[in-house]
Order: structure tokens, then C-alpha cells, then sequence
């Protein structure tokens, strides 16, 4: 476990709790477009584009600590924006600024700092909630932290985000 201390008038405190693993990153987007083929059924509909945009210069920031909501209607392009800051789309075509924190966005390191829960992400129905995370944090920590800091961290993140109540759920049943 990594122990953080304050200090605060020449004495050093304890913090409670453990130091997560990561730095807080600031991501920001500039004038993000994304164009895919123009499907064939609209060709055959007369439509003479080879590309149909589907993101138009969209621009915007997400700072650590800070909940950002993203709304708009439905097809209005927020999981298409979404999985386009995440590197999720494999096909199309991405143009404008992606940042992490000032520096061009990098996907290989961006995978290996980032989480992302997509809108119908696939987790197994037969875990419990505890499993899920429990999984999830044997796969993205790094081999150098023990497996019993593992723990400790899964039981950190589920209190900050308040799932104990839920901890023994099963992830495939409704309720």
C-alpha cells in the first residue's frame, strides 16, 4: 500500500485511505470531426458523397475531478463522440485536436491509462459486482503491484464510488 502524508504546520499526517495508482489527467478535444463511408443504400439513393460526417467540430474539455455530463438527444453522436476519444473506432476517418493533459493524445499509452465502460459493455452475468472490478484490476494494474495491493485498491474504489451496498450483486441480474 502507498501511504500519502500532509503536511500542515511542520508536522506530517497521515492521509486516510490509499493512494490510487494514477495522476488525474485533463483531456480536451478540438474541432473533432469523424466522417465514415458513405453507406451503399444511400448511394443508391442518389447521394453523390463518398464520406458521411457524422461528428461536426466538436469541441470541449474534461478536467480531473470534475463530473462532466454529456446530453443530447437520441443519435445526436454522444457515444460516436465518446468512442471516438477512446479510440474505439476502428474504421472512418478522425480529424482535429485530442490532448491529454496539453500533449498529443498517444492511443497506446491512452489504453493503458484510461477506462472506459462503454454504453453496452460486456460484463459476465455470472460475477458478482466485487468479481467484476476484482478482474478488471488483475488485468489493468500493473504486474509490479502485489496481489494483495490489488485488493486493497479494488476495496478503495468500490467505497469511493459507493458500491458496497452492491458488492455480493450478481452483474446478469436485473435489480
Amino acid at each position: 500500500m502507498v501511504e500519502a502524508t500532509n503536511v500542515t504546520v511542520g508536522k506530517v499526517a497521515p492521509k486516510k485511505g490509499m493512494v490510487l495508482p494514477f495522476a488525474p489527467l485533463a483531456m480536451s478535444f478540438d474541432e473533432v470531426n469523424y466522417f465514415v463511408d458513405m453507406p451503399r443504400e444511400m448511394k443508391d439513393q442518389g447521394v453523390t458523397e463518398d464520406r458521411l460526417q457524422l461528428l461536426r467540430g466538436v469541441t470541449g474539455t474534461f478536467r480531473p475531478g470534475v463530473l462532466t455530463a454529456l446530453m443530447g438527444v437520441s443519435g445526436a453522436g454522444k457515444t460516436t463522440l465518446m468512442d471516438v476519444l477512446a479510440g474505439r473506432k476502428t474504421g472512418g476517418y478522425i480529424e482535429g485536436d485530442i490532448r491529454i493533459s496539453g500533449y498529443p493524445k498517444n492511443q497506446a499509452t491512452f489504453a493503458r491509462i484510461s477506462g472506459y465502460c462503454e454504453q453496452n459493455d460486456i460484463h459476465s452475468p455470472q460475477l458478482t459486482v466485487h468479481e467484476s472490478l476484482i478482474y478488471s484490476a488483475f488485468l489493468r494494474l500493473p504486474g509490479d503491484i502485489s496481489n494483495d495491493q490489488k485488493m486493497k485498491f479494488v476495496d478503495e474504489v468500490m467505497e469511493l464510488v459507493e458500491l458496497d451496498n452492491l458488492k455480493d450483486s450478481i452483474v446478469g441480474l436485473p435489480g
